[in-house]
């Protein structure tokens, strides 16, 4: 996807790319205010170093049946300090109304074949790393990097973890149950005000042999919520976790008379009335979500789904799991037969998230990015219980959305994307004008693309400028 001579078969454009890139001190961040919710498409016929392969043709297929129809593209990419030219997808058309406030996804998942077969395009870190590139300056970069959130701000670090940032200093570490996505093996999740009095809510079945107690739990920024089975999973449990946990949640939120024996048991086992959480035990380790962290924002209701039935054999550990523990994906030697390394720790509480004011920090080997944390209107939230689960394209507004920012194109187009460990593609939506623009002069052969996502022409965003 890199030959020699595609800087000469570019088409001439009547621009005056000096001028473009008259601003040329940038701050590449990675937040986006969120009270912008349009969609800014790439236009490719603005960008000198665009090649476009329409021979490359693939589609990306989610969990949901949403699916994305998409184009090779090649273009210069900046994320942070680190920029390369690299292979992403140019997306054309989506059967799904949930990406109409995203420019596109930043799939950080583990590289897979298209809904048909075919190649696509290296997920992001992948590709700015990738050691054959020559045209990046990130091959030094570690293929790893670590997320974690709060109620109003997330942080990315890539290359590695900060020390800092969690309790001892020091990642647990396991290997992933899958070579295709992000899974530990989950052998218990339990819901209470104590841990005490916490219930099971997995049930394994009594012939189930013991090292095959264990349900799959999918590390995954694209799901807002804790996603439960809502089946026995063909036989592995003997009764659906999440008709527990709803009956379990609501008989634990109530609050008992307050000079009562039971209030005064569980004040003496250090629980709080009325606030039950989650205890799960995740490749042997025992880890808590408080209540806090559980509740949809502005609600007193949990971010806790059921899965729909057939479509789902995972637990899904999304947002609420990231307010609490922080996550390391090393994908450094990763493959499709080679799984990847996880690391889990919870979160230091007195860490200090980056802030918007300052979206890129070096640290050592390590560069934090602050992210994008685009949470849910509390209404909309608490009026879509019965909904099925969450997952890309993107969260819908029922969910809460990451973003990042980083620029495509020469000169630089600043575009939001949706940060997902879910994904295995990087892509960005294309203008239908701006691509058949393209196509014409470069193979002459346009092809249809249909775009309603937003009309053409539309609005670049504009990049900040780093102060004097």
């Amino acid at each position: 996807l890199f030959p020699r001579h595609e800087h000469q078969t570019l088409r001439t454009l009547e621009m005056d790319c000096k001028t473009r890139l008259a601003v040329c001190v940038l701050v590449f961040a990675l937040y986006l205010p969120c009270t912008s919710g349009l969609q800014v498409l790439y236009q490719p016929s603005l960008s000198s170093t665009f090649v476009v392969h329409q021979e490359l043709p693939f589609t990306v297929q989610y969990a949901d049946a949403s699916a994305i129809e998409a184009i090779t593209c090649v273009d210069y990419v900046q994320v942070g300090e680190y920029k390369a030219r690299v292979p992403f997808g140019c997306f054309l058309d989506t059967n799904t109304p949930m990406l109409k406030n995203v420019d596109g996804i930043a799939g950080f998942g583990i590289p897979k074949l298209g809904a048909r077969g075919e190649s696509l395009p290296m997920p992001l870190l992948w590709a700015l790393t990738d050691a054959r590139n020559t045209e990046s300056n990130a091959q030094q970069l570690q293929r790893k990097f670590t997320f974690f959130s709060s109620l109003d701000r997330a942080e990315l670090q890539l290359g590695g973890y900060d020390p800092a940032s969690i309790v001892g200093g020091q990642m647990k570490e396991f290997q992933s149950r899958s070579t295709g996505e992000f899974v530990l093996g989950i052998s218990s999740v339990k819901v209470g005000r104590t841990r005490q009095e916490a219930q099971e809510l997995l049930h394994f079945s009594p012939s189930l042999p013991a090292d095959k107690q264990w349900v799959g739990g999918v590390l995954d920024t694209g799901t807002s919520c804790l996603v439960l089975p809502s089946t026995e999973l063909a036989g592995t449990l003997t009764a659906a976790p999440f008709p527990l946990f709803v009956s379990t949640f609501l008989d634990k939120k109530r609050a008992p008379p307050e000079f009562s024996a039971e209030a005064a048991r569980i004040r003496n086992e250090g629980g709080e009335i009325g606030k039950p959480g989650v205890w799960l035990v995740v490749e042997g380790e025992e880890l808590f979500l408080p209540y806090e962290s559980l509740l949809i924002a502005g609600t007193d209701k949990p971010c806790v789904r059921g899965s729909p039935p057939m479509s789902q054999s995972s637990i899904l550990l999304g947002d609420v799991f990231f307010r609490s523990y922080a996550v390391l994906f090393d994908v450094s030697r990763a493959s499709r037969a080679q799984p990847a390394t996880l690391g889990l720790a919870a979160i230091n509480p007195n860490y200090q998230i980056i802030p918007k004011s300052s979206p890129i920090l070096p640290s050592g080997d390590l560069l934090r990015m602050a992210v994008a944390r685009n949470a849910a209107d509390a209404a909309e939230e608490a009026q879509a219980e019965a909904a099925g689960v969450d997952k890309l394209p993107i969260e819908n507004r029922r969910g809460t959305q990451y973003f990042l920012e980083l620029t495509v194109g020469t000169p630089p187009q600043l575009l939001k994307v949706a940060l997902d460990t879910g994904s295995s593609t990087f892509g960005v939506f294309v203008g239908q004008t701006s691509m058949n623009e393209v196509l014409a002069v470069e193979l002459g052969n346009p092809i249809p693309i249909r775009q309603e996502l937003r009309p053409d022409p539309v609005p670049l965003r504009p990049i900040p400028v780093l102060p004097a």
